[in-house]
């Protein structure tokens, strides 16, 4: 039985991890009918280029945010371990245990989550295609 619950958490865990596809091979459908595909492609690499940029920001952003968050938890969690291992004899482990709590705490807190690094420069493709007069057919960011 608890191998079939390993199994199942296992493969639900996987599945949560599906690849993104890439933004530099992020094309947002438009009808073809209504597009140069000579200006289409010109202004899809820059509007790319622009989204690439910003996901490079966001990435930086989230590793900034979640190193600070990270570090606020283990500094918590040593207080919280500090204080509940008093007069123990096991305060050394409560302290451990309190930091290595806070540090999983705090490196899965933040603003700056996966939709808005993988999604949130998609959008920004496709506005900057639409500024530029083509009809975004998709939902916005999804391609």
């Amino acid at each position: 039985m608890r191998y079939l619950l390993v199994v199942s958490l296992a493969a639900l865990s996987l599945t949560a991890c599906a690849p993104v596809q890439p933004l530099s091979e992020y094309k947002p459908v438009v009808d073809p009918a209504q597009t140069s595909s000579r200006k289409f492609d010109r202004d899809l690499g820059e509007c790319r280029q622009i989204a690439i940029d910003l996901q490079a920001e966001y990435k930086d952003r989230a590793a900034k945010e979640a190193g600070r968050n990270i570090l606020v938890g283990v500094l918590a969690g040593v207080a919280v371990g500090a204080i509940a291992g008093n007069n123990t004899g096991y305060q050394n482990d409560y302290i451990l245990t309190g930091a290595a709590a806070g540090a999983l705490g705090g490196a899965g807190s933040g603003d700056y989550g996966r939709d808005l690094v993988e999604y949130g420069p998609r959008r920004v493709v496709d506005r900057c295609m639409a500024n530029r007069g083509y009809q975004i057919l998709n939902d916005v960011g999804r391609g």
